[in-house]
């Protein structure tokens, strides 16, 4: 019921559009007009349901109206040629099911796009619903079959309980089940529903399978309803189903969306065409009137999306104009200077930001620092343009100014590189650092502009990057650097930096931060974000300090030591954040013997005993990510071996990993981890649900599992029932672990765990690392925050080149790390 009362508008819409047929027609309100309305929507709503399914696991089945008029006619062939009605019957539904699995094999297996192989499918269930029929109708007259489209139960007709109970169904599957759950992580991220053992490939297959299904019932109904077997009987039922789900609140791009919704959808069609049919409406006009309303009634039930469009809007045709008047106002000068006065924002049940106020000249860096969900994304996001504060006020050079556009924030000489990029891999250089501001003459690319333009750009900030090249095939660090190239494009005076060497190795790292000593060279003002301590206190001056949504004060950090500028960012005292607790190690409990991926990854050979943390060090590219995967049983090993307890691994066997104890927390949150349109407590129990759902259903000490989880990790804020993809990066990061945390594990591969992660809850996470350290798991950790693996591991391997360049033990330092990365021998190293 909870899904129907999210569609509340298209309740209201149904409501009201009954009223007024019935107030143009009284006739039109009685109880048998409605059982002939749920008649005529039964079979669209059997369609609609199966094609909700398709639509939340990210999927498009346009071949089911076809489906169902080949599944009529070779049924009702078989019924004539003697076959018993039952089995005819099934013959329908197996036959739509034959279908539908081609569908799915297609699209699931094969990686075929949805559109084209229902296309295809469809085209080929017509052709072969006219070939076996000749193009003409099959008489039925057997009452068993007839009886499901044309009899009742009572007064009411037996197509309507056969939608309704399918309904129930539906939505016990969907709500209840694990099949359900799968379904929906498919849809909101397949590379995460994989990685946390769901055969996305096979749920995806099924739903076209249960598609054709229901599109072979819906045959079986149409034959009862019209006593024969039409060619063309599915004929446009394909628009109206996957309109029904639609209007009812699923989602094309997958992930969202509810039976419940599509049922209110079906009706709300079938009142419209049933009125206008009862008004005596042409049917043309039926179709713009029917459109129309459709239209409306999608909008009402999109109502965030809406929301969004309207602000934009909104924000496009007001207050333009003052960040172009201040940008005239500065042209010539050097000297720039941004104020922000009791900057707030909120959101509906949160308030993002409140009272936050300081300044930012030219020439200075300034770092912008707090835990994560203390508003710094909200802050950089009216900075650029995407959101305006609802209180205070911005100035730049002491004149106001509103920044209620990206377009405004450019021009007023902003210009903000994300964390993830904004940058297109299938265009090249040059097109990327012209996107969206390509300069033209009479429409045409004015091409050799834009190159001297940008090797201008790229020689003043000693960058060596091929403009012609693919952005796809070059290094993370060198997109980076574009992304920044891309930035003074804009002739920014004022650049922000959101994390951004979160995915950068220690050289490229270095790289970046000799650009930003060249930004402060061209007086630039740079806003740095970022939770790594040490380069906030070698690139900036001072800090600005949020918590909680609230400014907290500025710390010049020449005088404030890291301790201390934790202590404001948190709220309370932390010891050391990358804390080592001294444990007597058991027996081997994980080992690596002379692996190989066939690709990166050479050979790699490592042991890790129970009750111990053993860190694997190395430049990106150098292989260290791919002996997690190979272990975790993600990839294929194309040599070696992969030993728990001294018992081998099958290559490549997720599942039989984690069956044996094994779980790897993934590099990139954000593409294996989190399924972004769930909820907190469904990511939770994603993984566990596979060994502890009897017969598929959920059980019910699901709630309290999630409420521990929650509370054992510190996930803010505490509801179980919020979308995963509304947190913070760092509470994401939570998330993924307290997934992986309640299956138990014993070995434990950790793949950048504090990636993103604020200060405080890195030492949050580490302390819990070192507790299950010390009940006895084997934790395996790859980090390219050398600070973070020097503190707590026990042992480091180095690895270089797609192999093990060596061990080092506790105690060593970075540069004896570095030089083994390097290649060069840890005696030479200097220090």
């Amino acid at each position: 019921m909870s899904a129907i009362l999210r569609r509340s508008p298209l309740l209201v819409f149904i409501v009201v559009t009954v009223a007024v047929f019935g107030a143009l027609r009284p006739g039109f309100i009685s109880v048998n007009g409605f059982l002939d309305i749920g008649q005529q929507i039964a079979v669209t709503a059997i369609l609609a349901f199966a094609l909700t399914a398709v639509i939340i696991a990210r999927g498009i089945d346009i071949s089911v109206g076809s489906t169902l008029s080949v599944s009529g006619v070779a049924g009702a062939q078989l019924l004539t040629s003697g076959l018993p009605a039952p089995l005819a019957i099934a013959a329908c539904v197996l036959t739509g099911a034959a279908i539908g699995a081609l569908n799915g094999v297609l699209i699931g297996v094969l990686r075929v796009s949805p559109l084209i192989a229902t296309l295809g499918t469809m085209a080929f269930g017509s052709g072969a619903a006219l070939a076996l029929s000749g193009a003409s109708s099959i008489p039925v007259e057997d009452t068993a079959v007839l009886m499901a489209g044309g009899g009742y139960v009572g007064p009411v007709p037996a197509s309507v309980v056969i939608a309704v109970v399918l309904m129930i169904g539906w939505m016990l599957v969907l709500g209840h089940t694990l099949y359900g759950r799968w379904i929906y992580a498919v849809g909101g991220n397949a590379d995460a529903a994989r990685a946390s053992l769901v055969p996305a490939r096979t749920v995806q297959l099924s739903t076209f399978v249960l598609a054709g299904a229901s599109a072979g019932l819906g045959a079986v109904i149409m034959i009862g309803r019209v006593g024969s077997a039409q060619p063309l009987a599915g004929q446009g039922l394909e628009f109206a189903a996957i309109t029904a789900a639609v209007v009812g609140g699923a989602k094309l791009s997958g992930g969202s969306g509810s039976v419940g919704g599509t049922m209110l959808g079906a009706v709300f069609i079938g009142v419209v065409n049933s009125g206008l049919s009862f008004m005596a409406v042409p049917q043309q006009t039926i179709y713009v009137v029917t459109g129309a309303l459709v239209i409306v009634a999608v909008l009402a039930t999109q109502r965030q999306e809406l929301k969004e469009l309207l602000d934009g809007a909104r924000r496009a045709f007001s207050g333009r104009g003052t960040a172009t008047r201040v940008q005239e106002a500065a042209e010539g000068t050097r000297e720039r200077r941004m104020e922000l006065a009791g900057i707030g924002k909120s959101f509906p049940g949160v308030r993002a930001l409140h009272d936050v106020s300081f300044t930012l000249g030219s020439g200075e860096v300034v770092a912008l620092v707090g835990e994560n969900g203390a508003g710094k994304s909200t802050l950089v996001k009216v900075l650029a343009g995407a959101h305006e504060p609802d209180t205070g006020r911005l100035l730049i050079d002491g004149e106001p100014v509103r920044l209620a556009s990206a377009e405004d924030s450019r021009t007023a000489g902003v210009s903000v590189i994300h964390q993830h990029f904004s940058l297109l891999p299938d265009l090249t250089v040059l097109e990327n650092l012209f996107l969206g501001r390509e300069p033209t003459r009479f429409g045409v690319l004015r091409r050799r502009w834009m190159r001297t333009r940008a090797r201008r750009v790229l020689e003043e900030l000693e960058l060596d990057v091929d403009l012609d090249a693919g952005l796809a095939g070059l290094p993370v660090g060198e997109r980076q650097m574009v992304e920044v190239a891309k930035a003074m494009l804009d002739d920014a005076w004022l650049v922000i930096m959101d994390e951004p060497t979160s995915a950068l190795s220690n050289r490229e790292r270095e790289r970046l931060y000799e650009l930003v000593g060249r930004l402060l060279e061209r007086d630039v003002a740079v806003l740095y974000i970022s939770h790594r301590m040490e380069e906030i206190y070698r690139l900036a001056g001072r800090a600005v300090v949020l918590r909680d949504g609230e400014f907290v004060g500025e710390a010049d950090l020449s005088e404030v030591d890291e301790s201390a500028l934790i202590s404001m960012m948190v709220g309370r005292r932390i010891g050391t954040v990358f804390a080592h607790r001294e444990t007597e190690p058991g027996e081997p409990l994980l080992r690596i013997e002379g692996v190989s991926d066939g690709g990166r990854l050479a050979e790699a050979s490592l042991t890790v005993r129970a009750g111990e943390i053993v860190g694997l060090a190395g430049l990106l590219g150098s292989g260290r990510s791919e002996v997690l995967r190979c272990a975790a049983g993600l990839s294929r090993r194309a040599a070696g071996r992969v030993l728990v307890d001294g018992r081998e691994l099958p290559s490549g066997d997720l599942p039989a990993a984690s069956g044996r104890g094994v779980v790897y927390v993934p590099e990139d949150r954000l593409r294996e981890g989190v399924v972004p349109s769930m909820s907190v407590r469904d990511n939770i129990v994603l993984a566990w649900l596979r060994r502890n759902s009897r017969f598929g259903v959920v059980p019910r000490g699901v709630g309290r599992l999630v409420e521990e989880s929650i509370e054992r990790l510190g996930i803010r804020p505490p509801h179980p029932d919020r979308a995963t993809g509304v947190l913070s990066g760092g509470n994401q990061q939570k998330v993924v672990l307290a997934r992986w945390l309640a299956t138990e594990p014993r070995v434990l591969l950790l793949d950048e765990p504090t990636n993103g992660v604020d200060v405080g809850s890195k030492a949050e996470i580490h302390a819990l690392i070192a507790d299950l350290k010390e009940r006895g798991l084997a934790v395996l950790m790859v980090s390219s925050e050398l600070p973070e693996l020097l503190g707590v591991a026990d042992r480091i391997h180095v690895m270089r080149g797609g192999t093990v360049a060596g061990e080092l033990p506790r105690g060593a330092t970075e540069e004896e790390v570095m030089a083994l990365a390097f290649g060069h021998s840890p005696a030479a190293a200097p220090g």
